[in-house]
């Protein structure tokens, strides 16, 4: 049967992991026959999409032409350029946007299975070369050593986090404020620290885990579905004991043995190719009454 083609367009509000999940997801469809003509409103390393070119570098005249007259079907992923309208107003869209707070511009879909009536699932693809300067297979946590607490997703400054990490001989790094924040990836010794782990958070735990490390965090649907209940070392509660219990447990036996536990359950529960099959029918059932 023949492939519809479709044009993407990756907001440049998209964070590394969410361009990474999809760029593979991009390159999965591609594999399976999918002509995917693209176009980033931000970076273009971390899509790592054949074709992919950049929407700042093209003229006018050129993104004028696109939006105005290119593609039947297009497919929103993250939050809408100001021309978005215009290509709704003459194309079949679809939108797979990582901020829950903002509002559906296409047909939505979502990257978890929890997903309410009307949406449509596309499981997500994660690949062992988005290392972010690690290096593949290789085990970067070493308990000689002190750890790094990479805090994301906080209400607050962080201190009890930070207390709790000094008293174990450790450090709290605010994830939030690094420019290059995936580099602290390579930097050895990391656990990631995830006190209210949103969707988009749970994709950065996952792949958290293909590079060996753990995610302490508290309990959520995402997280279980995507590294596994024994993924993680849960944090019951922000008080300052269930804190300590919690950065104790993962930097012993209880954050190697999580963190193998997620990287099987993603490498396994997650092929790419698993993605691009959805993506195909997605695009099929969207598009299918046109001639």
């Amino acid at each position: 049967m023949k492939q519809t083609d479709c044009y993407w367009y990756l907001s440049e509000s998209l964070r590394p992991w969410e361009a990474a999940v999809a760029g593979a997801v991009a390159r999965a469809a591609i594999r399976d026959g999918a002509v995917i003509r693209s176009y980033s409103g931000g970076g273009t390393e971390s899509l790592g999409i054949p074709g992919l070119l950049s929407w700042r570098s093209l003229n006018a005249m050129e993104r004028l032409f696109i939006v105005a007259a290119r593609g039947k079907l297009w497919h929103l992923w993250g939050q809408p350029p100001s021309w978005w309208m215009f290509v709704r107003a003459r194309s079949r869209t679809v939108h797979t946007r990582f901020d829950e707070g903002s509002k559906w511009e296409g047909h939505p879909t979502t990257l978890s299975s929890a997903a309410p009536r009307g949406y449509t699932y596309i499981p997500p693809a994660f690949e062992m070369k988005m290392s972010w300067g690690t290096e593949e297979g290789k085990d970067i946590f070493d308990e000689s050593r002190p750890a790094l607490f990479l805090l994301t997703g906080s209400a607050d400054d962080g201190r009890l986090y930070a207390q709790a990490a000094a008293s174990l001989s450790s450090m709290l790094i605010d994830f939030d404020r690094e420019e290059e924040e995936m580099k602290l990836f390579a930097s050895g010794n990391c656990v990631l620290l995830l006190p209210r782990p949103t969707d988009s958070l749970a994709l950065l735990a996952a792949f958290a885990s293909l590079r060996g490390i753990p995610t302490v965090a508290a309990r959520t649907a995402a997280l279980d579905e995507l590294i596994g209940k024994d993924g993680y070392v849960p944090l019951l509660s922000e008080s300052a004991e269930d804190v300590k219990k919690a950065f104790t447990t993962v930097l012993g036996e209880g954050g190697r043995g999580a963190s193998a536990f997620a990287r099987r359950n993603v490498t396994e529960a997650y092929p790419p190719d698993r993605s691009a099959r959805k993506l195909r029918e997605l695009y099929r059932a969207v598009s299918e009454d046109d001639s």
